[in-house]
């Protein structure tokens, strides 16, 4: 599917692809068209910094028709249950911004805040809140925005419901930590009914607390049987919904060890199928941490060991999914830079454009179904709360795709994209199609990430990220010879970039474009959208990356 019309302004309303679900399919990605709806008349100039030197690589394209295909709800946002409840999910705040990633997409309503809120649902509508509930009230009038903001973009919800007054208090680690207000096992499926009944089908799921191992003493096997409480109380009250439990969303430890220990109680239940229980087996992951006193760097958030940590936790996440046989969605439903609200000046930096495009990309290839950055929905730029404020719930995120620019913007929903917003966007430009295997060695992930793509429609959808710095003595121009796996006529090139002078340092995300377009504080794509011709040599052509951007290529 193209995304776009032939040179239109409002170039970004993403790709599609079929929602796979077997093991086999699902573990190949999308493909690419960005280039086809964002060329402009004429080739461009090349890209490259003309005065830095050059890495010469070579890249061998194989197909390989095991690989994995992505969904056409692969991206998504995790959201605070505490936005949710704030009424900040409506079609006036949000729905331009999701439809200029696309008409798919899944937002997660959980995190921290889960617990937190209260839910004014059946017998407990109207009721007030108790002083616990920091997070705020979740009524009937949040489902109705939301659903009105569902229809308007088509994207579709999982559900967070509060886990901590629900179990025996005894297996609470620390009750006077943002001590939750009492809700019922009877109040949250009072919940998940109206939810159900506004929104039908676009709930997928009810998520079963947040990081249970982080505020709870729950065995994994506990944890099984809570799920299984849980779907039970939901399906006796609605029957005919088939809705079932997004689980465990374990923390974002590097093992999977009670992912592992969860589905591996689940698989010794005799009284019980997994899939008839679990609609997601979700897991959290950030590959850093701005916890406590723990601190990233640009440097560290751009390096081959992130890559390589990232690589063997989605390897882990996939070998669970064997045991299962594919018969379960797996999903990253929380994830970002950096845990605890992000690391400033490296999770609002430029960088992460380009690091968001590799891990959205890498995660997609190893067959993980849905991977969801966590994000704001509110706040001015740079406003954050800590964690003992009142605000904190749903203070400003360093991470977050989005902010405004002052108190004014926020009150008029003109939300500017943030670098992680366009490292989205320019992901949702490889459409739907099968991975194509590329040979990168590891020895080169400190200069170049690299994807590839067949699509539906026989093209060759080509993402070359230059992972090194602009600004630093000794970064190179990546020039990379394509040895395709078949004939193609031509090839069309699209930039990500910064303008700015800091580099990857850069906090000025206006300095950022995606083929020559921006993403105006209303959400939409703005711009005189521009592509570069690529030459091809029958199976053979070189394309030149610059220190700092990527290259989306499309070859037809």
């Amino acid at each position: 599917m193209n995304p776009h019309n032939e040179g239109a302004a409002a170039a970004v309303h993403a790709a599609a692809s079929v929602p796979v679900r077997s093991r086999v399919l699902r573990r190949s990605l999308v493909a690419g068209a960005l280039a086809a709806g964002l060329v402009a008349a004429g080739a461009l100039p090349a890209t490259a910094d003309d005065t830095a030197a050059t890495t010469d690589l070579t890249l061998t394209a194989t197909v390989d028709g095991t690989n994995a295909v992505l969904g056409d709800d692969f991206q998504g946002f995790s959201v605070e249950s505490a936005d949710f409840a704030h009424g900040y999910l409506t079609r006036e705040r949000m729905a331009e911004r999701l439809r200029t990633l696309g008409s798919q997409g899944v937002i997660r309503l959980g995190g921290y805040s889960m617990d937190l809120v209260w839910p004014a649902f059946g017998e407990w509508a109207g009721a007030p809140a108790p002083a616990e509930a920091i997070g705020g009230t979740v009524d009937q009038s949040d489902l109705d925005h939301l659903k009105q903001l569902l229809d308007a973009t088509g994207w579709k919800v999982t559900l967070g419901a509060p886990l901590k007054k629900i179990i025996d208090p005894s297996k609470i680690k620390n009750p006077t930590r943002d001590p939750s207000p009492a809700v019922s096992l009877d109040q949250v499926v009072a919940e998940v009914t109206a939810a159900y009944r506004t929104l039908g089908d676009d709930l997928l799921g009810v998520e079963l607390g947040n990081e249970y191992d982080n505020v709870t003493t729950l065995t994994d096997a506990e944890m099984w049987e809570t799920a299984k409480q849980y779907r039970s109380a939901i399906d006796q009250a609605l029957p005919h919904a088939n809705l079932k439990i997004v689980g465990p969303s374990a923390n974002t430890a590097k093992t999977n060890t009670h992912l592992e220990g969860f589905v591996s109680a689940a698989l010794a239940d005799g009284s019980t199928q997994p899939q008839q229980v679990l609609a997601e087996l979700s897991s959290h992951w950030y590959p850093w941490s701005h916890c406590g006193s723990s601190t990233v760097t640009v440097d560290q958030l751009m390096s081959p060991l992130t890559y390589t940590n990232t690589r063997n936790k989605l390897a882990g996440i996939t070998a669970v999914d064997d045991q299962l046989h594919g018969t379960i969605p797996m999903t990253i439903n929380e994830s970002n830079t950096a845990s605890c609200s992000g690391m400033p000046g490296v999770s609002n930096s430029y960088a992460t454009a380009l690091w968001s495009l590799d891990y959205l990309l890498q995660t997609a290839q190893s067959g993980v179904d849905r991977l969801q950055f966590h994000t704001n929905t509110t706040g001015v730029c740079g406003d954050f709360k800590p964690r003992d404020s009142a605000d904190y719930p749903i203070s400003y995120r360093y991470y977050g795709a989005f902010c405004a620019a002052d108190q004014a913007a926020l009150d008029a929903d003109q939300l500017s994209a943030n670098p992680l917003y366009y490292g989205i966007w320019a992901f949702r430009q490889v459409p739907q199609g099968r991975f194509v295997d590329l040979d990168l060695a590891d020895e080169h992930l400190d200069k170049l990430r690299a994807y590839a793509v067949k699509g539906n429609a026989d093209t060759l959808t080509v993402v070359l990220i230059n992972v090194q710095d602009p600004t630093r003595v000794g970064s190179t121009n990546d020039a990379v010879t394509l040895n395709l796996p078949s004939a193609y006529h031509t090839g069309s090139q699209v930039t990500l970039r910064s303008t700015a002078p800091e580099g990857f340092a850069s906090l000025d995300a206006g300095q950022i474009s995606l083929g020559g377009q921006t993403v105006s504080p209303a959400g939409v794509a703005s711009g005189t959208p521009q592509a570069a011709a690529v030459p091809v040599d029958h199976r053979s052509a070189t394309v030149t990356v610059a220190p700092g951007t990527a290259q989306i290529v499309t070859f037809s």
